[in-house]
């Protein structure tokens, strides 16, 4: 085989049919107009490169190549094979294109998933000659807002523009291109059956190994993979069991249960790693999935607006222990989100199945296929009820993986129901209808956050969420500081970069409307988004019915000044991020209570879950309440901020104040960072301790004298502690 992937590549870009001008051998390669590509990679990212367009991750600079997905692109190289060398065999092309060598047309594709074959059998004879792959424009899709049914491409939908996404069209040859000898690539199949694992390739058996040593999801196990020789090359293959039972009569089958092992889904929710996803990215995808074995997780949705993803992300899932629930690419819509279901379309998405399942199969990270995300109906006055398989796509998507993947789960869509929103008037109508559930993706208040996850009822939250701003670091590098105030939506800049996620106006009521600068800002949008999507995390994992938890989202396809996600752009965790890894903790105990601002109640009230000794313990260090199973303080023997302290292994800072604004008037506490340690040298609390560095735990509230080891930490602040 011969490897066509790097930087041999030029690229040119056209309108109309002026492409047939330039695919012939009698063009010179240092003919005008040219421009040096990459494949596999993206045409906008060619673009940057080339300095034909500004980094569209700065500002509204996005805009500048919104242009580019509705010209022809043509990529081109020279290419040599010897006799024998008979295929130029392509891994994937985004979306449709026309290939010739030496101006003569040898193929035309359509579908970014699909891998196809070129017969060039006839130049292999030694010489050079021209490849020329032309890349039409991107077709039409739907961005968020508009109608599920006019989508007929199997093709991410974020890049058409989401919440988290500017629209930023993705085209190119976007998975590796080779000359090799014409055999197709082979296709193992793994299995384990009565304690004996087996690889099948074409109905050959290439491996068999009685008794195996079983690969584990993170937390359950190590992850044994044996090395396989497959067409050539090795693989590396696990064997488990992974089954999805229902977990009460009448459900749809949610809980997992891996080599006979009940498992409880430590989940989160997984987005492309950028909207030039044709990019090869290996350090980015390496820490990301690192940090989320890291947080404890042992499950990644791959959500349904973004990729089927990749051979190197599943590879990696296999050798970190996350299981993945892979979505097909279908998502909802703001005013109708169900598929189309003409026959035409049907044939289409089964052909695209076809060609997406095989490849992944072999994979014992994979767990589950879903049909796609929020696919719903209006019926019986709701304008909410989720599909099934009687959805005519539905229906044969799940054929296809029963027939390909007999072993895997399958979920027509998610949620699946029987209501779709976790909302507190559903919750009192229906309790037992929640089932699968989504939502809110928003802090909810000072009260209502509390009472909406206290209350839930749901089996399995496959998506919530909690808005915050970004990082500082990554918030310098997106916005230039002319343009960084004001902060909210009347900023064009912010209007552009996660307006749907700005929620200024409720972090302002939420401090008393005092946040005066940029920096309490972001520190105050942090704080909500980590102790609400912490404390949300907690409530589901509290409830008995519960068998999973997956929060929105995990990392950010696209930089954004604010946004949903517990990771930037950038691969840098915000605090909501520890809040999460923390509630995912073996033995994690945690506390329920009606608010963390308790003004106008005569006491503050928590009840305990896990066998663990409480403290009320006020900022200089005194405790003021102690209990087990439960705990309660007069507000008058309260400091105005004070920490309820469970066993040291988990903390909740509260007010005796109505808002959180006494956080910003704390007497200053004094820190200190002593090798792997952060200390605590004075006589007040130090709270919401945030680290810059390489660091095991974050996000901390250390009471006086005490200290913690963390890792590697180079930089503090906090709510009382300068930077």
């Amino acid at each position: 085989m011969i490897a066509l992937d790097g930087d041999g590549w030029q690229l040119r870009g056209c309108l109309g049919d002026e492409w047939q001008w330039h695919v012939g051998p009698e063009k010179p390669w240092d003919a005008p107009g040219w421009l040096p590509a990459r494949v596999p990679g993206s045409v906008v990212d060619d673009l940057v490169r080339a300095g034909e367009v500004p980094s569209p991750y700065h500002e509204r600079d996005s805009r500048l190549a919104e242009w580019a997905a509705g010209r022809h692109w043509i990529y081109r190289r020279y290419i040599s094979a010897m006799p024998g060398v008979s295929t130029l065999r392509f891994g994937g092309v985004d979306y449709a294109c026309t290939v010739l060598v030496d101006g003569r047309e040898l193929a035309r594709h359509e579908s970014m998933y699909r891998p196809f074959d070129v017969d060039v059998s006839e130049f292999a004879d030694g010489a050079e000659h021209l490849l020329a792959v032309v890349v039409h424009p991107a077709p039409p899709s739907e961005p968020q807002v508009g109608a599920t049914s006019r989508v007929r491409v199997h093709k991410p939908r974020m890049n058409y523009g989401w919440d988290f996404c500017p629209r930023l069209v993705h085209q190119g040859i976007w998975r590796p291109v080779a000359l090799c000898d014409g055999a197709p690539e082979p296709l193992p199949v793994v299995e384990l059956r009565d304690g004996v694992g087996a690889v099948e390739v074409d109905g050959e058996l290439v491996l068999r190994v009685d008794d195996p040593q079983l690969w584990w999801p993170n937390g359950m196990g190590e992850q044994h993979l044996y090395p396989v020789e497959v067409g050539g090359r090795e693989v590396r293959i696990g064997f488990r069991t992974v089954e999805l039972v229902a977990p009460e009569e009448g459900t749809l089958p949610y809980a997992f249960v891996v080599n006979g092992e009940p498992m409880y889904a430590k989940g989160w929710n997984w987005c492309p790693l950028d909207p030039s996803y044709g990019v090869p990215r290996p350090e980015k995808l390496e820490r990301l999935l690192g940090l989320a074995a890291r947080a404890n997780v042992n499950l990644l949705r791959v959500w349904g607006g973004g990729l089927v993803e990749t051979t190197e992300f599943y590879e990696r899932c296999d050798r970190l222990g996350l299981l993945v629930w892979q979505d097909f690419t279908l998502s909802s819509s703001g005013f109708e989100s169900v598929p189309a279901s003409d026959d035409a379309f049907v044939a289409y998405m089964t052909d695209e199945a076809r060609a997406v399942v095989p490849p992944r199969r072999r994979h014992p990270s994979l767990a589950l296929w879903c049909g796609g995300n929020e696919l719903a109906s209006r019926a019986d006055g709701r304008d909410d009820v989720p599909l099934d398989d009687r959805h005519p796509v539905l229906g044969a998507l799940r054929e296809v993986v029963r027939d390909l993947d007999p072993g895997r789960g399958w979920l027509p869509t998610t949620p699946s129901g029987p209501r779709f929103l976790n909302r507190l008037d559903l919750l009192e109508e229906d309790p037992q209808g929640q089932h699968d559930v989504h939502g809110p993706w928003e802090h909810q208040g000072l009260r209502m956050h509390y009472a909406l996850y206290d209350g839930g009822m749901s089996i399995l939250h496959s998506e919530f969420g909690v808005e915050g701003m970004t990082n500082r670091r990554a918030h310098e590098a997106l916005i230039d500081e002319a343009h960084r105030e004001p902060w909210d939506r009347s900023n064009p800049v912010y209007e552009h970069l996660g307006a749907w996620w700005n929620n200024a106006p409720l972090v302002q009521e939420c401090f008393g409307g005092r946040i005066a600068d940029l920096e309490t800002m972001r520190r105050a949008s942090q704080w909500l988004q980590y102790d609400g999507l912490r404390y949300a995390v907690e409530a589901n994992m509290r409830r008995a019915r519960s068998v999973g938890v997956l929060p929105w989202q995990f990392n950010e396809s696209f930089p954004n000044a604010w946004c949903t996600s517990a990771v930037d752009w950038h691969g840098e965790p915000k605090p909501a991020y520890w809040g999460v890894a923390r509630a995912y903790r073996d033995g994690h105990p945690s506390a329920r209570f009606a608010t963390c601002a308790w003004g106008g109640e005569a006491e503050m009230r928590a009840t305990i879950h896990g066998d663990v000794p409480a403290r009320v313990v006020n900022l200089d260090g005194v405790v003021v309440a102690e209990g087990r199973g439960e705990v309660s303080a007069p507000l008058g023997e309260l400091s105005e901020v004070f920490v309820l302290d469970l066993d040291g292994r988990n903390r909740y800072v509260m007010t005796t104040a109505g808002t959180l604004a006494p956080l910003l008037d704390l007497p200053s506490a004094t820190v200190e960072l002593d090798g792997d340690a952060v200390r605590n040298t004075g006589a007040v609390a130090a709270i919401g301790l945030v680290l810059e560095g390489d660091v095991d735990d974050n996000v901390l509230d250390l009471l006086p004298g005490e200290a913690r080891t963390v890792g590697r930490a180079t930089a503090v602040d906090g709510w009382n502690v300068a930077r």
